[in-house]
């Protein structure tokens, strides 16, 4: 509404005593049982909602007054909030002008928050990135606030959720879980310091993955005395063999016709839920990481195919959460999840009916292409590799099985160690490709926390996307470099571009799959070698590969110099512009915000510059390498001399710096945090096999 020249506005929160009591109600969160106590939960997300708008809007609309009321006020601007249903978290919401206002009705808790910031996203607010940093506010204006021109309505396309997959009990952040809230995104991992404020902010907490690790660990001692090895070894998988052995038990997925191993899995797990795991929503339970060996037994084989005998694992243990809370153990729903993945057997979908129980129960499946192409879409019918997974996931979601699905991606898997890749072209063309496939939920692994770079395009794009996915992305992409990167979008375009199409064949590279160059080359001991690399996917060779990999490092160069050219310009820009007056600052964090604006696009663009460094790096290691290796293959010396120089320098410069923190698994599967700082060559995963090949080469004479 432009031209509305009052300078009051009115966040209507029709609840007693709201007009002094909201900036309480919007923090006391620590003291709620969000799940008994509706009204104050509602009450609570609904005032963090106006004091979020509140803050906003008075940064925006320089010259507005904004006043909290309980009642709509007679004249002039106002935001009425409401929920349908206080106690649901349902995330879909309702923008109604009314007059000089604005009526945001939440279905639940987190429809109603992000109504809010839907109408702050009308006035031109935008949070790309945690924090203060990340955010981007509208030029300041006087009297003017925009509203939609009518009613609009807002569901989200992955209404199953929308998050990541948070493996590790570090990736705790107040700041970044805010980040998620304003962005639409609500499923993360239960963290203890911040279950409040998730809470508050709409969040479903999931937890779990590959558990059974643990739990039937063969050393692990029992109640009754003795190791599950000792007493139980029919519980473990019967491999091809047709022999069990303790070294190998962990290498089959676990019998699952076993009716007293189902019982001690199930009591397991209600255990876990009732205490350490007391606020998980959803559970992964997804079976031994195994990648295809499944028990052979008779009484498995009778349960159908791999995927058939998982499931009647997940009916057991629905069971057991069924019959716990009947009888008061678990005081809350909770939903399990299944993995279609090929590491527990299972990709495929199951060749007899779902069971009623887990139909009937809300139970779903994530579905996760691991080692997908990247390099082509995810329904192209040429490339064979997502061929296969598209074919798989299709057996998911035909009407015979009946089950939910969700989509679990890779963006950035363990095997990618934090490179700065793009998956922009992927996710704008795939993430509708799985909704209309009927996919309803979307995760990936692993969510970055820190140290974004270029993929702060890969987070907002890939929360905008599983929200609605038929956004204009060019629209919206184009926004983003305007927006973050100011007078250097298009050189930083032209910098993205690149760093993706350098990027494209990832999953060959550093894939989990035994025929990804990486994986290879872990496999060598670094003597000269009797074969070529047995190399798959779309590379074929380790020649093409070579090729393709300096055919990327020119890609990243060029990127390298656009950003140091927008750097360069950058420079120039602060010795012309004049420095905001000074003020001395009373703490940190003031002295923070002074400095924000200044050094805003001088940080972005040096911490893209920094991840590019690491990425052209390990891809050059990667390259020489293969260059190395067919070198040696061939007899070529000086070819061999000329790979290796440049393998040394370039491990030398990434032992070097630091590439600053990767979280750390527990082993036990029990919740513990966990940090630790690896050198740049320590996490390209190559250090191991540079030593290897520097011992050959000083064992035989050879300068290194």
């Amino acid at each position: 509404m432009s031209g509305d020249t009052n300078n009051k506005l009115t966040i209507v929160v029709p609840i007693a005593d709201a007009e002094k009591l909201i900036p309480y109600w919007a923090n006391e969160e620590a003291d709620i049982d969000f799940r008994r106590e509706a009204l104050r939960a509602a009450r609570c997300t609904i005032a963090y909602a106006a004091t979020e708008l509140k803050r906003c809007i008075s940064r925006t609309i320089v010259n507005t007054a904004v006043h909290y009321a309980e009642k709509r006020p007679a004249t002039g601007r106002f935001i009425e909030l409401a929920v349908a249903n206080p106690a649901s978290v349902d995330d879909s919401f309702l923008l109604e002008p009314d007059g000089a206002g604005i009526v945001i009705t939440g279905m639940g808790r987190a429809g109603l928050l992000y109504g809010a910031y839907e109408l702050l996203r009308y006035q031109g607010w935008r949070w790309y990135a945690p924090g203060e940093a990340g955010e981007v506010a509208p030029p300041e204006r006087v009297g003017d606030w925009t509203l939609p021109e009518s009613a609009v309505s807002c569901k989200p396309a992955m209404s199953l959720g929308r998050g990541f997959e948070f493996e590790y009990t570090s990736q705790e952040s107040a700041a970044f879980f805010v980040w998620m809230s304003r962005n639409r995104l609500n499923v993360v991992s239960y963290r203890p310091s911040t279950v409040a404020l998730c809470r508050k902010l709409g969040m479903v907490f999931k937890i779990g993955g590959h558990i059974f690790e643990a739990l039937l660990d063969p050393d692990r001692s029992l109640a009754e005395g003795g190791t599950i090895w000792e007493r139980h070894p029919e519980w473990y998988g019967m491999p091809a063999s047709g022999k069990r052995t303790k070294e190998e038990a962990l290498n089959t997925q676990f019998c699952v016709s076993r009716p007293d191993l189902l019982q001690y899995l199930g009591a397991a797990l209600v255990n876990r839920v009732k205490a350490e795991w007391k606020e998980a929503d959803l559970i992964d339970v997804w079976g031994f990481d195994t990648w295809g060996n499944s028990c052979m037994c008779a009484d498995c084989e009778k349960l159908g195919g791999s995927t058939d005998a998982l499931l009647n694992l997940i009916s057991a243990l629905r069971r057991s959460i069924d019959e716990a809370r009947r009888n008061g153990e678990i005081g809350h729903e909770v939903k399990l999840i299944l993995c279609g993945y090929e590491g527990t057997d299972s990709l495929f979908g199951p060749d007899r009916p779902v069971s009623d129980n887990l139909r009937q129960s809300g139970d779903r499946v994530v579905y996760a292409p691991i080692n997908r192409c990247y390099a082509h879409d995810f329904d192209d019918c040429e490339c064979p590799d997502n061929v296969h997974y598209r074919t798989a996931l299709e057996s998911w979601l035909n009407e015979r099985v009946e089950f939910p699905v969700t989509i679990s991606e890779y963006y950035n898997v363990s095997k990618f160690e934090d490179l700065p890749l793009l998956f922009t072209k992927r996710i704008v063309r795939e993430i509708p490709v799985y909704h209309r496939m009927g996919v309803r939920g979307a995760t990936y692994m692993h969510v970055p926390m820190i140290n974004w770079g270029v993929r702060t395009l890969t987070q907002h794009l890939y929360a905008q996307m599983t929200w609605d996915v038929d956004t204009d992305s060019d629209s919206y992409i184009s926004e983003y470099f305007d927006r973050w990167y100011g007078p250097y979008a298009g050189m930083m375009s032209e910098a993205y571009l690149r760093i993706e199409q350098a990027w494209y064949d990832i999953a060959d590279w550093r894939a989990w799959k035994l025929d990804s160059i990486l994986s290879l080359l872990l496999a060598w001991d670094g003597a000269p070698p009797d074969t070529q690399l047995a190399v798959g996917g779309h590379f074929q060779t380790q020649q093409t590969a070579a090729e393709k990999g300096r055919e990327s490092l020119i890609l990243l160069e060029e990127a390298l110099l656009w950003i140091d050219k927008a750097r360069m310009k950058e420079k120039a820009e602060a010795v012309f512009t004049p420095r905001n007056e000074y003020k001395r600052a009373v703490n940190p964090q003031e002295l923070s915000i002074q400095q924000l604006s200044e050094q805003q696009y001088e940080v972005r663009l040096g911490e893209d510059r920094r991840m590019l460094l690491y990425g052209i790096d390990t891809m050059r290691l990667m390259t020489e390498f293969v260059v190395y290796h067919t070198s040696l293959l061939n007899n070529d010396h000086k070819g061999a001399d000329d790979a290796w120089l440049t393998i040394e320098a370039t491990a030398e410069k990434m032992n070097n710096y630091y590439v600053p923190i990767k979280y750390v698994a527990p082993e036990d599967g029990v919740l513990r945090a966990g940090l630790v700082s690896q050198d740049a060559l320590t996490r390209s995963q190559l250090r191991e096999l540079v030593r290897r090949c520097r011992a050959w080469r000083l064992s035989s004479g050879l300068l290194v």
